[in-house]
Order: C-alpha cells, then structure tokens, then sequence
C-alpha cells in the first residue's frame, strides 16, 4: 500500500474587528471533523474473493413504485366560470380587441422608430392570438393575449 493522506483540521479562526468600532467580522466556525483512524496495511492478501453485491442499478429498480394502473381515469376540469359570466368576459375581450385595432390603425400610420415598428408588430401578433384563442372559445387565453397587446399599445401611446 502507498503513502497514506491524512487530513488535520485547521485552527480555529480569530475573531477580527475592522478599525472601526461599529462592526465586528466573525469567520465560520471550522466543521467538527471525523476521529483520525489510522489502518494498518494488511501483511497478506485476502484468500477469498468479496461477495457478490447487486449493483445499483438492480437495486434502483426493485425500489422503484408500483406503477398507476391504466385504467384509472383523471377528472376533467370544470370551468371556474358559469356561462353569464364567460359572456361577460367575451363581450370585455371583443370590446378590449377593438379598441386594440383602432389604436393599432392610428399608430401605423404614423412615423416610428425600427424599435417602435417591431413593438407594434408584436402588438399585432399578440392581438391575433388572441382572436384565435376567442375563436377557440379559450377566453382566458383570449384576454391575457389582448392585455398583453394593449399594454404595448399604451406604451406606444405614451411615448409618442
């Protein structure tokens, strides 16, 4: 057997003041270590082989859980929102919609920067996903893309 490493922990840190007398720096403690064990190179080989241990890839997968039968079904999702209230929300998107493509029509056709240009684009972009979702009667969806489009609209409306 070969040169043997042992690892001594370090001395305790000191407790150092900055010069001023307001702040104290203290250094974390050093982590307790193990005992030292010193082992003894054995003078003669083993005479029998180890024991054969699983590997632990076979063990991993006798742990692993019993898997879900497949015929068990998930619950569907019920909708949050009863249909006078999923009305409501569509008139709001409709309305939040059209006021989008007004103020797009406005801005495009007056002068604006390359930046301003690809904002108003992505407000269009935003505004036709939200006609899709709506047309897919995916209202909450509808109005998150809508918001989304007329924050940036108002943010062209602010800066010009």
């Amino acid at each position: 057997m070969g040169p043997q490493v042992v690892y001594v922990p370090t001395p305790p840190p000191a407790v150092t003041t900055s010069q001023s007398d307001q702040s104290i720096v203290v250094q974390a403690p050093v982590p307790p270590s193990r005992p030292e064990v010193k082992q003894e190179a054995p003078t003669q080989a083993p005479s029998e082989p180890a024991p054969n241990r699983p590997s632990p890839l076979k063990r991993a997968e006798a742990k692993a859980p019993p898997e879900e039968p497949q015929g068990a079904e998930v619950p569907a999702l019920q909708s949050a929102v009863n249909s006078g209230q999923a009305t409501a929300l569509q008139g709001q998107v409709v309305r939040l919609q059209q006021g989008i493509e007004k103020r797009i029509l406005v801005l495009s056709r007056e002068w604006l920067s390359p930046s301003q240009r690809k904002m108003l684009d992505d407000a269009r972009g935003f505004l036709q996903q939200s006609q899709k979702a709506l047309q897919k009667s995916d209202l909450d969806l509808a109005y998150n893309w809508a918001n989304k489009a007329d924050l940036i609209v108002a943010s062209l409306d602010q800066s010009r």
